[in-house]
């Protein structure tokens, strides 16, 4: 693993002080290398971190799950099987129920 040029500590200073290594990373506004014998372990992150990542992370995904349904349905080449053949009954005998809820 190639490790980037962010600050490291190792697991004793972790332990001897936890909240210090948060307060780093909140700091540098970066995670923080955990270190054990020179392997890289793990990395700290405050919340506001991990949830800036984790939603970008998210953000993306839809992106790409957006951009797979365009190409797909840009394809005109592509099989189409009628809906009757995939669900158990018709759907003219679906009745709307205004009150369910749905805008």
């Amino acid at each position: 693993m190639k490790i980037m040029n962010v600050p490291m500590k190792s697991v004793s200073d972790i332990k001897r002080s936890p909240m210090r290594i948060f307060e780093r990373a909140k700091e540098s506004n970066n995670g923080i290398y955990i270190l054990n014998r020179n392997q890289v372990v793990g990395v700290v992150l405050t919340r506001n971190q991990y949830e800036s990542i984790y939603n970008e992370m998210e953000s993306l995904y839809d992106k790409i799950d957006e951009l797979t349904v365009r190409e797909r349905l840009a394809d005109n080449n592509r099989e189409t099987i009628p809906v009757n053949d995939v669900i158990s009954f018709d759907l003219n005998d679906v009745k709307a129920d205004e009150n369910d809820g749905w805008e």
